[in-house]
């Protein structure tokens, strides 16, 4: 599939605050899921899935997550890394009243991700109101062909090897486990094929 020729099918939600309500949400998003082509899901789900998605407020359960978590997984979605602050909503009230929470967010699916070299959603200030607005950027690839990573046995022969590899291993990502590893696994393969050669002061040609 191609940039050209690909179909990019975005469906906005605005989940409702019960948990029996939202249960119509994720069944109807199930039976809307496209064959094959780009899905993007955007809008505030009124739900979180860690304790770090939520500041204040009482503690939070693990079970409230578990909805969300059940939903992707049988769609087969991934979170979207972002900038800005972690909470896209406030409840606008003082003191210890006030709670923050990640409501708004950007789900995808794995044709999204073959589609876009990068995908990135920024959180802005969400004054005056109590959501934030979503800032999405996609940069597309130039071309639809696979693009190989290739190891080269003479980079175990140096000792920074470990390091570059460690490095880009530790760029923080957000997003769903698999999203993370994902993101991850491309930066090493990345820093094998670029950085490890500027460190091991090969040319770009090797």
């Amino acid at each position: 599939m191609g940039e050209t020729d690909a179909i990019l099918i975005v469906s906005f939600v605005h989940a409702r605050c019960t948990s029996a309500e939202r249960h119509y949400l994720w069944r109807d998003l199930l039976q809307d899921k496209p064959c094959g082509a780009v899905w993007c899901i955007v809008g505030d789900f009124n739900v979180i899935v860690y304790s770090s998605e939520k500041k204040g407020g009482k503690p939070y359960h693990p079970s409230e997550g578990l909805e969300l978590l059940d939903f992707m997984n049988n769609v087969g979605i991934f979170y979207v890394e972002f900038l800005g602050s972690r909470f896209t909503w406030c409840s606008n009230r003082y003191g210890r009243a006030r709670i923050w929470k990640w409501l708004d967010r950007m789900l995808i699916n794995i044709e999204c991700l073959d589609m876009a070299s990068s995908i990135l959603v920024s959180h802005l200030v969400c004054e005056p109101s109590d959501n934030a607005p979503l800032l999405i950027s996609f940069s597309s690839r130039l071309d639809n062909k696979s693009r190989l990573s290739r190891f080269l046995n003479i980079w175990t022969s140096n000792d920074g090897l470990r390091a570059v590899i460690k490095a880009a291993w530790q760029v923080e990502v957000t997003g769903s486990p698999f999203y993370i590893v994902r993101v991850k696994l491309c930066g090493v393969a990345r820093a094998c094929s670029s950085g490890t050669r500027r460190y091991l002061g090969m040319s770009s040609a090797t």
